[in-house]
């Protein structure tokens, strides 16, 4: 049976809850991130920022269990939309180890541009205004942190990012109960 285009939406949205416990991960993570230049040396912590990611997506399928928030979704072609625009985010690895390779000052540049671009199409996934929020303030927060000031990158992007998905969170939670008082 196929389902309308406005149900595959609303079921997602109701099962997934637009998928806010990845971002709270990230946030989280990204916190972690801006005070690691604080308490290791700068090699241990260019690494960490290629090895740490891979944390955001198992934390956040662990925060979404404890939530009750059902992420991974696969009743609905949408969720498997879902993950097909997150695949890609694994060909972003290369680019990620030939940066800490050859120019690691330029990771929190990288990465936040990169990562953040990638949630665009959540945007029409979930019908969320906030994951524009997300691309675009994690996207320009990164280059023009992750580009002028460089001394401080380390430090400022995670913070930023980590501020944006927590704000992107909260937005969404926001548009949750409004569409909760709307259905109701």
């Amino acid at each position: 049976m196929n389902k309308p285009l406005e149900i595959l939406h609303s079921e997602i949205i109701s099962e997934a809850k637009k998928g806010y416990p990845i971002l709270l991960s990230g946030s989280l993570v990204f916190l972690l991130f801006s005070f690691l230049p604080l308490l290791l040396p700068m090699e241990i912590v260019h690494l960490a920022w290629v090895i740490g990611l891979s944390v955001i997506f198992p934390f956040g399928i662990l925060l979404s269990k404890l939530l009750g928030v059902n992420v991974l979704y696969s009743g609905n072609p949408l969720g498997t939309l879902g993950g097909i625009v997150a695949a890609p985010q694994a060909f972003f690895i290369p680019v990620f180890i030939i940066v800490y390779m050859h120019i690691p000052e330029y990771l929190p540049f990288t990465i936040g541009l990169l990562a953040g671009s990638h949630f665009l199409p959540y945007m029409w996934i979930y019908k969320s205004k906030a994951y524009l929020f997300v691309t675009l303030g994690a996207c320009l927060s990164s280059l023009f942190l992750g580009s002028w000031f460089l001394d401080q990158a380390f430090i400022a992007v995670p913070l930023a990012i980590s501020l944006v998905y927590g704000i992107a969170v909260l937005l969404i939670l926001k548009e949750l109960k409004g569409e909760r008082l709307v259905n109701s």
